[in-house]
């Protein structure tokens, strides 16, 4: 059973910039992020930080994936590309094993199957700390998704992103948009890059839902 967990989380994280950067394969340093963690306990959708002490390696055994995370040739970023068609996608609250930590790479192994995948922040889109990028991805606790609705958890499931979804749900579907292309997830837009070349952008209305999804 998920129990819900709060280690020191904002409920809403934000992203304060000093400057704009226009994508992943040109970026201004001027960004800042202020993301500690993830938490939508709002709709009872409750997780908790990965609580990586600096320096270290991680003191948690076992994670989980808080949204659906696509896999490019066993690796994936902290820019979180939204790599369409991915033939290895790792859903949400998939279980994965903590293996070893070097500078800015985490080696990761899927409990259920044994496969090894590396985690690699990239700063400059993120503007976070390795282990701040980590906690954006992985969990020590499952995610509750008991505070969603049918629909909205059918589409978590999935990975994708509907039209009516609220904010949270759009984060345990597919996770958070670099800083680079969204200073700020209250904002009315969040900008994403499926790879270094191209973007959508999810756009919501003044409820906080999802109203169009520009590709």
């Amino acid at each position: 059973m998920t129990k819900p967990i709060d280690h020191r989380l904002s409920t809403k994280p934000s992203r304060i910039p000093a400057r704009r950067a226009s994508s992943p394969g040109a970026l201004g340093r001027g960004l800042r992020l202020f993301f500690p963690l993830l938490v939508v306990a709002a709709v009872g959708c409750a997780s908790g930080g990965a609580g990586l002490p600096e320096g270290s390696g991680a003191d948690h055994d076992i994670y989980y994936t808080r949204f659906t995370i696509p896999l490019d040739r066993n690796r994936v970023r902290s820019t979180n590309y939204r790599i369409p068609d991915s033939a290895m996608m790792i859903p949400i609250n998939t279980p994965v094993r903590f293996v070893s930590k070097r500078r800015y790479r985490f080696k990761l192994e899927r409990v259920d199957g044994g496969q090894t995948f590396l985690f690699e922040h990239v700063k400059k889109h993120t503007l976070d700390t390795p282990e701040e990028a980590f906690s954006t991805f992985f969990s020590p606790e499952p995610i509750d998704l008991s505070g969603f609705t049918p629909e909205e958890r059918r589409a978590i499931e999935a990975g994708e992103v509907e039209v009516g979804m609220r904010r949270e749900a759009v984060l345990a579907a597919i996770g958070p948009p670099p800083a680079v292309g969204t200073m700020d997830l209250d904002g009315p837009a969040w900008k994403y890059w499926r790879n270094r070349w191209s973007t959508f952008v999810i756009r919501f209305d003044d409820r906080g839902r999802v109203k169009e999804i520009a590709r």
